[in-house]
């Protein structure tokens, strides 16, 4: 080959060498500004706010203040009006009156009324009995009287005048008639007389049954009308104590009997004591702009470190599951916008508009919670809700382990951030 053939085969090559340079060169190029530019938009999404997934118990309750009260509770009332002049002694304690914590007998003396009028009463009706007793007895010799008269009349009827008879009998008959009225008269007299004796015996009140005597509300010198209720409020049995508790008309279609129940006192904030619903009150009552329910809670159990009118805080269990895995309820209302979802999920379409909250799902519902995908992305989970306390909520699923991050929302940075870094918004 000639030296002018070398020179442009060598000139050739040396093109293509170039050509090829700058094609690698332009070829790095578009990779680097590719990568930055992507770099560039990852930078650019929001960072995610995770909770972490927790398997525990949930209960769903419903809470209401009541008062510790004995099963059987009796008013010892007043049935005469009176002074109270001394109270009964404790057969416990020389010394003492009955009182608060007392216990008692059938029959135990709780009240002495002042007995001088009412012995005035039984003595003005006996002395009343004692009349009309005579007073039928003078009634009694007229009627025979009469009766004699009116039997000769009829024998001598046909000597006598007719006027003179009818005069006659008409003296009988009356004489039957004030009869009627004298005995009907001993009778009330006799009526009069016990009504008295039960009024004497009223001033002295004893107690109707065996038990505690809890309340004593009533005081020497104290004047009671006849019918006052609640002197003495006696228990027949401490050992057997209940709680009575008023529930708002929104809840009480979630109680019924048997339904279990937890409870504390303030004597006893550690100890968490358990019951059951026993009866449901109909007599509803409004207190304010509420309707309210009595419903009366059965202790199970000993009851031994509870005392009458404590105050219980009471839940009552509506719904319970165990070792549930739990997220926050607002984890279901959350979603995503479009550019944040992992494009292997692409599919997936989000509600249009992403700044308004999903409605909270019901239980039963198949729902969507989030997890952190590759990327700074989110990936969808399918799940099933259950029940909820309107903190957390309970999922079942597949794929679930202890501490799984779960999207509840994300970072975003607001204008002052752009210039303070650490100000942030969250959504």
């Amino acid at each position: 080959m000639s030296d002018r053939g070398k020179t442009t085969h060598h000139r050739r090559r040396g093109r293509i060498g170039r050509k090829t340079l700058l094609f690698l060169l332009l070829l790095a190029g578009v990779g680097t500004w590719g990568a930055r530019h992507v770099q560039q938009r990852l930078g650019e999404l929001p960072e995610l706010r995770t909770v972490s997934l927790e398997q525990r118990d949930l209960r769903i309750t419903i809470r209401a203040t009541g008062t510790v009260e004995p099963d059987e509770v009796i008013e010892v009332g007043a049935g005469v009006q009176g002074k109270i002049v001394a109270f009964g002694a404790d057969s416990q304690s020389v010394g003492r009156s009955v009182d608060v914590g007392s216990r008692i007998t059938q029959g135990t003396v709780l009240v002495q009324l002042e007995r001088e009028l009412y012995e005035v009463e039984l003595q003005k009706a006996q002395a009343a009995w004692r009349l009309a007793e005579a007073e039928v007895g003078r009634m009694e010799t007229q009627l025979k009287h009469c009766t004699r008269d009116l039997e000769r009349a009829r024998r001598l009827r046909d000597t006598n005048s007719q006027s003179e008879f009818e005069k006659i009998e008409s003296l009988y008959e009356t004489s039957v008639a004030e009869m009627a009225i004298g005995r009907a008269r001993l009778e009330q007299a006799v009526a009069a007389v016990k009504q008295a004796e039960i009024n004497l015996q009223r001033t002295t009140i004893c107690a109707p049954i065996d038990g505690v005597v809890i309340d004593r509300r009533a005081n020497l010198g104290q004047q009671v009308g006849a019918g006052a209720s609640g002197l003495f409020l006696l228990a027949k049995n401490l050992e057997a104590l209940r709680i009575r508790t008023s529930v708002n008309e929104t809840d009480i279609g979630k109680i019924s009997v048997g339904q279990p129940v937890t409870f504390t006192v303030d004597s006893h904030r550690d100890r968490q004591l358990s019951g059951r619903v026993e009866r449901i009150l109909l007599n509803a009552k409004l207190q304010g702009n509420f309707v309210t329910y009595d419903v009366l809670v059965a202790i199970d159990g000993s009851a031994a470190a509870l005392l009458p009118h404590m105050t219980a805080d009471v839940e009552f269990e509506t719904a319970k599951s165990d070792q549930a895995w739990l997220v926050p309820s607002s984890s279901l209302e959350w979603r995503p916008e479009r550019e944040l979802i992992d494009p292997a999920f692409a599919n997936i379409d989000p509600p249009t508009d992403s700044s308004e909250p999903l409605a909270h799902p019901k239980q039963g519902d198949e729902a969507v919670v989030w997890v952190p995908s590759a990327d700074g992305r989110v990936q969808p989970l399918t799940v099933r809700v259950g029940i909820d306390d309107g903190v957390s909520t309970e999922i079942v699923g597949d794929g679930f382990r202890d501490g799984m991050p779960i999207v509840v929302g994300v970072v975003k940075k607001t204008a002052l951030a752009r210039i303070i870094p650490s100000v942030k918004t969250f959504r």
